[in-house]
């Protein structure tokens, strides 16, 4: 019986630069129509224009983006989970738990699904239900990071951080804005740009270390090879 296959090398490196240069693209977009837009030198009957460039919109290429490399980092966690059964690792279960979150999160920038917790919770917002949920993440991942090499867990936790940092932080931070009826303000749209910048730039080196993750070790420059057979 005859065999094909695929074989798919991505060097990491390159992988990773490659999907920050939307990142960068998206926020410089994002940063110049609004101060054009709060300094009226926009037409003001033009806003379906400047709105597919606004990274709080959720129809937008910002939301677009940002879901596609969500969803990458859970496709390649799940092929990571595979290969770590694969290999009789001990950590196939944490990286099928990583990828489902990863595609829970990439649902969640279309659907919105934690707008909905505060539908549920007027009084409290929803950061203070994502820092929980976070914190017992964080704790109970503990013993997997510790088997992580130390580039890949420094890496993974520097990028965890950096999103929740983003996600959590600046938008705890910006709470402020939405209280006080201040959010079509070019300061709040300002924050958002910082926002989303830290949400995607995070993912985009979680993406890098984990690529660097998969390659075979010792290959230099690093590759992935990715086989499928029939």
């Amino acid at each position: 019986m005859t065999s094909y296959g695929l074989t798919l090398s991505i060097n990491p490196s390159r992988a990773g630069k490659l999907l920050f240069v939307p990142v960068l693209v998206l926020t410089t977009i994002h940063t110049a129509t609004m101060l054009l837009w709060f300094n009226d030198l926009l037409p003001a009957d033009e806003w379906w224009h400047i709105a597919l460039f606004d990274l709080d919109e959720e129809e937008s290429f910002g939301t677009w983006y940002s879901t596609l490399i969500l969803f990458t980092a859970g496709q390649l966690c799940l092929i990571q989970s595979w290969l770590e059964r694969k290999g009789a690792g001990r950590s196939t279960g944490s990286w099928l738990f990583l990828a489902v979150g990863f595609h829970i999160l990439s649902i969640d920038e279309v659907v919105g699904l934690h707008e909905y917790v505060n539908t549920l919770v007027e009084d409290t917002a929803w950061t203070t239900f994502g820092a929980i949920i976070v914190l017992i993440i964080g704790l109970a991942n503990l013993p997997f990071l510790a088997r992580l090499p130390s580039r890949t867990r420094n890496l993974f936790v520097i990028a965890g951080a950096i999103y929740v940092g983003g996600a959590l932080g600046v938008e705890r931070a910006t709470d402020w804005y939405d209280v006080n009826d201040l959010m079509n303000t070019l300061a709040y749209n300002l924050w958002t740009a910082v926002e989303e910048f830290m949400e995607m730039s995070g993912i985009v080196l979680f993406i890098f270390a984990l690529l660097e993750r998969i390659a075979p070790a010792g290959r230099k420059p690093a590759r992935v090879e990715i086989q499928f057979r029939r």
